[in-house]
């Protein structure tokens, strides 16, 4: 049968369980009676009412009854759309219903929707006329990873007149929804006067848009591969962006790099304007060396001398003060926040064990406008020191200061104090804050 063959096309096998997105309309009635022939028994199936329409409810009863008489189980649930922002609302209901179809997934379960050929092409052209690049002109994917297993769209190749006819072959009952017959929404206008017209000039015209589609997918998988090379390069050990080897590449690829780079550290999406913005920004080393970046409501970009992290807060915050007494053996210390301290035995560096002898530490967070005695250098301000090591303003609040006798003598992962430092043949601890 044509439909699994095509989930074997998209490496979905007959072991795997399959969950609907059942709307009830007619494609989707489609997809779920093919799936229903099919026999597969890890099927299931999920109405998601979005509530926006007088006749939902009912649409949702239709819904069960219909995969009822296929034996399929169906579920029923409503979502509460949002609105207002830039997005209208088709965006903010299509955001509620995935974002409630992931949450319904089981682990390795995959999600089939009932994306058509038509569909494809509705979305590179909607994608088109907005100034999408390549990730957008490619259009949608036969399979990707979502929520706890994969989202598959196995009817992306059959024309939408193939389910028209299949529907009306097998007497699949649905349900229609006016909403789509609204030409004043994109989508619905592309569908409705384009299309219709692109396939009277062009019969194939369908095909070949989304052929274009798939020649777009392959040439941002290539840029990709090339990208991630370059992130990678640009890329600290603990994920900041090195600005100086970033700006040491070709202007006309740091676009990319710098959205690969926020996308791989759960930063959102940058509008052309903005990643202009940002970029223009990081040419230009500021006066205090810091700077901080707006991504939006809680997403920022904070600079400091050659390093940019990406953070989920603005300000930061100042971290509660931490104090506590760390006694031999020093086993891992629990700092009350995630993370651990660690002394790690060493030879020839670190904190030379002979020099703290019996003594016990304290492991200790910053104060603002603290002084500090270290040993050979006298009393002297920490934000100095703090300073002279690189230490980032954000994570300044969050460094720990380990002492002796109210000495500092060293900075976890960044300093250790010259007078407590091991010789070439003596044992040492080096400390480190781990999660």
């Amino acid at each position: 049968m044509w439909l699994a063959q095509a989930l074997e096309g998209l490496g979905i096998s007959v072991a795997d369980s399959l969950l609907v997105a059942f709307s009830g309309g007619r494609d989707s009635a489609a997809l779920l009676h093919a799936l229903s022939r099919l026999g597969r028994p890890e099927l299931r199936a999920v109405h998601v009412n979005h509530g926006l329409a007088a006749g939902a409810d009912a649409w949702a009863a239709q819904a069960l009854a219909t995969a009822g008489t296929l034996g399929v189980a169906c579920e029923a649930v409503s979502v509460h759309v949002g609105r207002g922002g830039s997005a209208g609302p088709e965006a903010h209901a299509r955001e509620a219903r995935y974002r409630a179809l992931a949450s319904l997934m089981r682990a390795g379960e995959v999600l089939l929707t009932a994306h058509h050929a038509s569909d494809q092409a509705e979305t590179v052209l909607f994608r088109l006329v907005r100034g999408a690049g390549l990730a957008g002109l490619g259009g949608m994917t036969g399979v990707r990873p979502f929520g706890p297993g994969r989202l598959a769209r196995p009817l992306l190749d059959l024309p939408g007149a193939a389910l028209a006819a299949y529907v009306a072959e097998w007497q699949v009952p649905y349900v229609h929804d006016p909403s789509n017959d609204d030409e004043r929404y994109t989508r619905n206008y592309i569908r409705h006067r384009l299309l219709p017209v692109i396939s009277a000039r062009w019969p194939r015209g369908i095909e070949a848009i989304n052929r274009a589609a798939g020649h777009a997918r392959e040439a941002h998988d290539l840029l990709a591969a090339y990208v991630a090379r370059d992130v990678e390069a640009c890329t600290a050990v603990d994920g900041a962006l090195m600005v100086p080897a970033f700006l040491a590449l070709q202007a006309e690829i740091r676009a990319q790099v710098l959205r690969a780079w926020l996308a791989g550290r759960g930063g959102p999406a940058v509008s052309e304007a903005k990643c202009a913005e940002i970029l223009a920004a990081l040419a230009v080393v500021p006066r205090s060396r810091g700077q901080v970046l707006r991504l939006g409501r809680a997403a920022v970009l904070r600079r400091y001398r050659d390093r940019m992290v990406f953070g989920r807060d603005e300000a930061g915050g100042q971290a509660p003060a931490l104090r506590c007494v760390w006694a031999a053996p020093f086993t891992d210390l629990d700092l009350g926040d995630g993370r651990c301290l660690r002394a790690v035995p060493v030879f020839g560096e670190g904190a030379a064990v002979a020099r703290i002898g019996t003594r016990s530490l304290v492991a200790a967070t910053r104060v603002l406008g603290q002084r500090v005695l270290i040993p050979g250098r006298g009393h002297r301000a920490l934000k100095k020191l703090l300073q002279e090591l690189g230490i980032a303003p954000w994570d300044r609040s969050r460094a720990i200061l380990i002492f002796v006798d109210d000495a500092l003598i060293a900075v976890a992962d960044h300093w250790i104090c010259q007078d407590f430092r091991a010789g070439p043949y003596e044992a040492g601890l080096a400390f480190h804050v781990v999660p």
